[in-house]
């Protein structure tokens, strides 16, 4: 019995050791990626391929791929105040955690919706029954608790006190000052609860240039560190056009990691281009993530769909039916640089 174990034991080991030298990888991209080595984590949305129709198993097989391919992953819900509830009831970071990711929270302070006699507008996202504004003692203390209960019930990696909130306050500049000190007290809240999770707040960085809105960085003092969203295709043609000062003008206004929470490019046969120039435009900066926006093609509808341009569901590596797009290959290889 003790040969027959040793004699297994051996067999594990020695099938370990094949596929060639210690750190070799396998290149699987016609693409050569700018870098040699990442010091951030990867992630991609764990979005389920939806041809011919999404089963509970296809749900499945898209968290447990996108844990092959990445580290962090967005998780974004429906709630806001009382996200810590939903988040308990549908598990979603359990299964995220399950597939070895880290997750990325994101608890907002506003939402897009349909305002009677005004159509779509962007408000202060309070409960029934309370004040809409972020200058209200009882929003301010339901919201503060909510980050605290966030990060007490799930220690979360990472917690974002809203996604592209310069769009927020482009249109409600003063309010500004309200969520400066609501933001450090909610992440007081977190730190007491969670000493080890990053607080951070996330920009538009296409709008923060359009709308010249650079002084942000340094208002978040006590931030971790710097989120950003980025689609340059809506400034440049193609990805060739990028210029060499794009992303690197960042430094300029901040010293903080950076978190590239969304990224993408939308016509499918230049995502691969894009993904090389916005590795070599990046190459040297202080990054603490980089997350393509999705895994599977999917449909933008409702209030979403309505606001941002619907095209924005191809951002994707993988078709709806499941198929690899050519930037997939280039992910892998980028995965491959851990």
């Amino acid at each position: 019995m003790r040969k027959l174990l040793a004699f297994l034991i051996l067999l594990v080991l020695i099938s370990g050791c094949t596929g060639g030298e210690p750190g070799e990888t396998t290149k699987h991209s016609e693409h050569d990626l700018p870098i040699t080595s990442r010091s951030f984590y990867i992630g991609v949305v764990p979005s389920p391929k939806s041809i011919p129709e999404t089963t509970f198993d296809d749900i499945n097989d898209a968290y447990r791929e996108v844990g092959e391919i990445g580290e962090v992953t967005m998780i974004w819900t429906g709630e806001n105040i009382g996200q810590a509830e939903k988040l308990k009831q549908n598990r979603v970071v359990t299964a995220v955690r399950v597939y070895g990711l880290k997750p990325v929270l994101t608890l907002s302070f506003a939402t897009i919706k349909e305002v009677s006699g005004s159509g779509l507008q962007y408000v202060v996202d309070a409960p029934e029954g309370v004040n809409a504004d972020l200058s209200d003692s009882e929003f301010r203390n339901l919201w503060v608790n909510e980050a605290g209960k966030i990060a007490e019930e799930f220690k979360p990696e990472y917690l974002s006190l809203g996604n592209e909130i310069n769009d927020y306050f482009y249109l409600h500049p003063e309010e500004l000052k309200d969520f400066l000190t609501l933001f450090d007290e909610a992440y007081s809240a977190i730190k007491e609860a969670s000493p080890q999770t990053k607080v951070f707040v996330v920009f538009s960085f296409t709008h923060l240039i359009d709308n010249n809105q650079w002084d942000l960085f340094g208002r978040f003092e006590k931030a971790d560190m710097i989120g950003l969203t980025t689609y340059p295709w809506k400034h440049f043609d193609s990805p060739a056009e990028i210029t060499s000062d794009y992303y690197k003008r960042i430094e300029t206004y901040t010293n903080k990691p950076i978190a590239f929470t969304e990224i993408g490019w939308i016509p499918e046969n230049q995502q691969a281009e894009f993904l090389v120039k916005f590795l070599e435009l990046t190459k040297g900066m202080n990054i603490e993530m980089v997350n393509w926006l999705f895994l599977h093609e999917m449909e933008i509808t409702g209030i979403a769909g309505s606001v941002s341009d619907p095209e924005t569901g191809k951002i994707s590596l993988k078709r709806k039916d499941g198929t690899r797009k050519e930037i997939y290959d280039l992910w892998l290889d980028l995965k491959e640089l851990e």
